[in-house]
């Protein structure tokens, strides 16, 4: 079925034509309005229909009272799966990702936990050996009911309050309910960190608390880069970072930090307003990421070529006139670049230009006309029989689901990404959270590892024990062991962790054990 057609098969199905469509919009809009919607418009078939902008789209939401997300994928832009390449550009500041799951109806694998014959769980184990393939559920199933009690950043190459804490790349995230978990003593202030928006945009910092509304960005690494801000006039804090997932592999430079010594930074100046102008929000949302308009350029032209359309290209000139309109860009792809280029929710960008964002439909188009039938050609009947998947009381999957709150289902389209491998099942993913005693710092409180078992060569590591690589090593008995490791002519020695009490191992190399696979990422959390 080609677009037009959908479009009036989905209209039908409310007892709505193209031309009543067209009247209603004239109606409550007016005819010279941008929400005013042709009866025309649909008319082309296939690739010929014309684009509608995204005020018609908003007016024929409100219309239809189906979801704007939902008419958006129908004409091509799913949000999701769109905004996963937030990820992907290089980001010379922190900024705060959106997390919004778009499309709740939407079919998500999912897991039970697979029966096992030990009593006790292993202390490192490949996923797929504690869980099993379940029925899809809605991703409206497991979202749970601490939804906006999180917010999630990615780290910038140049956010010093985070280093070495943190590194480029590495996504945290942030309880919003412990913004006021602060304290005036030097010690508790460097046991926890907070997501803090300032004048410059995010950061990822301890803080010191200097009296009533006063606090320190504290950074006893780079003395200079410490500053007071006033909570309520030049800061916020946004949460206290309670988790992070950390990208494990060598980062290239980015095309950002090469240039740095060529320009100067931008600078945000004020703090954004809870409810600013359009103008105001892209300006400074802009200079929040440290983002020229030729950089930004740039990042767009890469942007159309990830989605293959050039239309989400934006010349530089352009992005400089948009941060003088009243009004967002009509052009869907623009709008879509430019919540991608400024960290900026559609949501934000259509109340700053003062679109009506909250009269747009409540209902999802039905599966059946929006295409999104579950892709497991799984009947109602069969889902329904799969709803007493096994879900053991106090169970693996359970207590993991109840230790973390939250599933951060926007990050399933950017698990490439994250991992550094492409397709990762069960078996790339190991729990290492039963390890009482880890042999690296990075493993205290972690719950998960992604390996790449094709990475088994060991690679010397730099002489600061944080920066070494990480590598499951299985012995013959079957267990495995994960931690920096070297090798001394055929011995593989397996480093100790003495703060941790844990002692230096030795093998022989290829009889007593051997490199299983080198780690990519680490899910860990912050007691």
């Amino acid at each position: 079925m080609d677009q037009a057609s959908r479009v009036r098969t989905i209209l039908s199905r409310r007892g709505l034509s193209l031309h009543s469509v067209s009247q209603k919009s004239a109606e409550i809009f007016g005819r010279s309005s941008d929400f005013y919607i042709p009866h025309n418009l649909f008319s082309g078939s296939g690739s010929a229909m014309k684009a509608p902008t995204i005020s018609q789209v908003l007016s024929l939401s409100r219309i239809s009272g189906y979801r704007l997300p939902d008419w958006l994928t129908i004409f091509g832009f799913d949000l999701d799966r769109i905004l996963s390449l937030q990820l992907l550009i290089p980001r010379r500041r922190t900024v705060v990702l959106d997390s919004t799951i778009y499309d709740p109806q939407r079919w998500i694998p999912w897991f039970m936990d697979r029966a096992r014959h030990e009593a006790q769980l292993p202390s490192v184990a490949p996923l797929s050996r504690l869980l099993v393939a379940a029925s899809v559920r809605r991703a409206a199933e497991l979202l749970a009911s601490t939804e906006g009690q999180f917010l999630y950043a990615l780290v910038g190459e140049e956010d010093v309050h985070a280093m070495p804490h943190f590194v480029p790349g590495s996504i945290v995230r942030a309880d919003t309910r412990r913004c006021k978990d602060l304290s005036n003593d030097a010690n508790a202030s460097q046991a926890t960190f907070f997501l803090v928006e300032h004048e410059q945009g995010w950061t990822c910092s301890r803080l010191f608390a200097l009296g009533k509304n006063r606090v320190l960005l504290h950074c006893p690494q780079r003395p200079f880069a410490e500053c007071e801000l006033r909570i309520g006039k030049n800061a916020r804090i946004l949460g206290a970072i309670d988790a992070e997932i950390r990208p494990m592999l060598p980062r290239q430079p980015s095309s950002l930090s090469r240039q740095r010594a060529h320009r100067s930074a931008a600078k945000r100046g004020i703090l954004l307003a809870d409810e600013p102008s359009l103008k105001d929000l892209l300006r400074q949302s802009r200079a929040g990421t440290g983002l020229s308009f030729r950089e930004a350029s740039a990042a767009s032209r890469w942007i159309a070529e990830q989605l293959g359309d050039r239309r989400y290209f934006a010349a530089a000139s352009t992005l400089s006139d948009y941060e003088t309109l009243y009004k967002p860009p009509s052009q869907i792809q623009k709008v879509i670049t430019l919540c991608l280029l400024y960290s900026i929710r559609p949501e934000q960008l259509f109340l700053a230009g003062r679109l009506p964002f909250h009269s747009a439909g409540r209902e999802p188009i039905p599966e059946d006309l929006a295409g999104s039938a579950s892709p497991f050609a799984k009947t109602p009947e069969e889902l329904a029989a799969g709803s007493d998947d096994r879900r053991t009381a106090n169970g693996f999957l359970e207590s993991l689901l109840e230790q973390w709150k939250e599933i951060p289902l926007f990050l399933r389209c950017s698990l490439d990404k994250i991992t550094g491998m492409k397709n990762v099942t069960l078996s790339d993913l190991f729990w290492v959270g039963g390890e009482r005693s880890p042999r690296h710092p990075l493993l205290t409180n972690a719950s998960l590892v992604a390996v790449n078992r094709r990475m088994r060569k060991i690679v010397p590591g730099k002489s600061n024990r944080c920066d070494r690589p990480l590598y499951l090593v299985l012995t013959r008995g079957g267990n495995y062991f994960c931690g920096p490791c070297s090798l001394e002519g055929g011995t593989l020695v397996l480093d100790g962790y003495a703060r941790a009490g844990v002692s230096t191992e030795r093998f022989r190399m290829g009889v007593d054990a051997e490199v299983a696979a080198r780690v990519t990422a680490i899910l860990r959390r912050f007691a």
